[in-house]
């Protein structure tokens, strides 16, 4: 497909804007008719070599259309993450920073301290934030957040800390409830729910009032310690405070009550919610489904499955499947060696382009071939077969060989 694409590149179309591209130079270009910066994301996004997406990059980076297009942008330095190239990254985005046809706004920087994140490059997301003044770009607590998150990405909670107890002294931002926000989650990650509980009564002493993500932060943070005493006490102060639980707070409780094995009592909060007019998300569900599978209850889970879709109740509205949900409940059933059910998950699953985990399906095709279902097994096979292509193809072709149906 990329040879076939590189055939049909006309270079003429990249020289009337871009003199120095030649012919060894210069990847794919899928449209002869399209304009010089629309073939040129049209190569970047099929181009493998990551040398040649620089050369592109650099090529198309003084249009603005292609510096507002923040999908190209994500896309590149994924690609070159992916081939460990920080080198370029740092050569592309520290281009785009003393590129003088690129704006210099806090948006478009902030965007280049978070792929530096994304990239796994926290000291240069750092000097992204320190270089701005610089730049003619006056900081914010946005970039402050920003910088914030950027560092917890990275996992570098220690460098958070500091930052953010020197924020107002040294670069003159006085950290807002976002900020304070992504202290508290990073407080939570490191196994400090403690002391981000008693952050929470220290905000309003610096005129800081916790909202109700600080709280479902910090009871998250207890869920995901393990510490159910210390949830259900925070609960308690919770339900006292003058916020009312939303969605988020909801799922911490079924996640909690699932963890524990109470995966019937917590699916009773689904009618809470509703009481309380808080439509549950795929997340509600999911972790419902996750926590039948693991007590090994699956009638339950494709209850709630049922329910998910809104077919199982005249008030449910219904909230999509995602792959997680289908592999979860294909996993179960063959667990639990419902292979009839089975067949039929993972046909929705493929009707939906998404291909279930191999060992599960082929453990499904065994429980089928065992149980005497051997057209329901045949039938999963050429399904799997026609719905993977390219390199799992080949992988899901020496599978379907051993079977010998």
């Amino acid at each position: 497909m990329a040879a076939a694409l590189r055939r049909s590149l006309r270079i003429p179309l990249f020289r009337r804007r871009f003199p120095a591209l030649s012919t060894a130079a210069t990847p794919t270009s899928p449209s002869p008719s399209s304009d010089p910066i629309s073939a040129a994301k049209s190569a970047i996004r099929s181009e493998s070599d990551p040398d040649r997406l620089a050369f592109l990059f650099e090529s198309a980076a003084h249009d603005p259309s292609f510096y507002d297009d923040r999908p190209i942008y994500r896309l590149s330095i994924q690609k070159l993450a992916r081939h460990r190239r920080p080198d370029l990254i740092e050569r592309l985005l520290e281009g785009a920073k003393s590129n003088p046809d690129s704006p210099k706004s806090e948006g478009f920087l902030l965007r280049l301290l978070s792929l530096y994140s994304e990239a796994g490059m926290p000291d240069h997301a750092f000097r992204t934030f320190e270089a701005m003044p610089g730049l003619g770009c006056r900081r914010t607590e946005r970039s402050l957040c920003a910088l914030l998150s950027a560092l917890l990405k990275n996992g570098c909670v220690d460098r958070l800390q500091d930052v953010f107890d020197r924020a107002a002294d040294e670069f003159g931002i006085a950290p807002g409830i976002a900020s304070y926000n992504v202290l508290l989650r990073a407080l939570c990650s490191s196994n400090k729910v403690e002391k981000a509980r008693a952050l929470l009564d220290e905000m309003p002493d610096v005129g800081i009032e916790p909202d109700i993500i600080c709280y479902n932060t910090v009871l998250d943070g207890y869920l995901k310690k393990g510490d159910y005493s210390g949830f259900d006490e925070f609960l308690e102060e919770f339900s006292r405070k003058k916020f009312s639980p939303n969605v988020g707070t909801f799922n911490c409780r079924i996640a909690a009550l699932c963890a524990q094995g109470k995966s019937l009592q917590a699916e009773e909060l689904l009618d809470v919610m509703k009481s309380n007019r808080i439509q549950p998300n795929r997340i509600s569900f999911n972790t419902l489904i996750g926590g039948f599978r693991k007590e090994g209850n699956m009638d339950s889970a494709m209850k709630v499955f049922e329910r998910m879709k809104g077919f199982k109740r005249p008030d449910d509205i219904g909230v999509s499947p995602d792959f997680k949900t289908y592999t979860t409940l294909l996993q179960g059933l063959v667990e639990k060696e419902e292979f009839e059910k089975g067949v039929e998950i993972c046909k929705e699953c493929l009707e939906k382009k998404w291909a279930p985990p191999f060992e599960t399906v082929k453990g499904l095709i065994d429980g089928l071939v065992k149980s005497s279902c051997v057209n329901e097994a045949k039938d999963v096979i050429t399904r799997m077969g026609k719905g993977i292509k390219g390199d799992a193809g080949d992988a899901w072709k020496k599978i379907e060989e051993a079977f010998s149906l």
